[in-house]
């Protein structure tokens, strides 16, 4: 059975240093799921996850050329994107 892994990737500010990329795991998606039922989750995914950077304004979700989802600012505000990607989990 796969399992598919919904993730965030974004770069946080780091308190005296430079800022860092984080990714973390925003969804998981188990059971008998082809490639293509998981994208379908991964652009659900998108729609909803607010980073906590864009928390209280606009946002919009463009895809990337290699089928990742950027999640960026719906202003002309300078902001690192949030990508959302699909990953096919192979060890637990």
């Amino acid at each position: 059975m796969t399992t598919w892994l919904i993730t965030a990737e974004e770069t946080v500010p780091a308190e005296g240093a430079p800022p860092q990329r984080q990714v973390k795991v925003i969804r998981r998606v188990r059971g008998n799921k082809t490639r293509e039922e998981a994208l379908v989750e991964l652009h659900k995914a998108a729609k909803g996850h607010v980073p906590d950077s864009l928390k209280g304004s606009g946002r919009v979700v463009g895809r990337d050329s290699d089928g990742s989802l950027w999640v960026l600012p719906n202003n002309n505000r300078a902001h690192p994107p949030c990508i959302i990607r699909l990953i096919e989990q192979t060890h637990s």
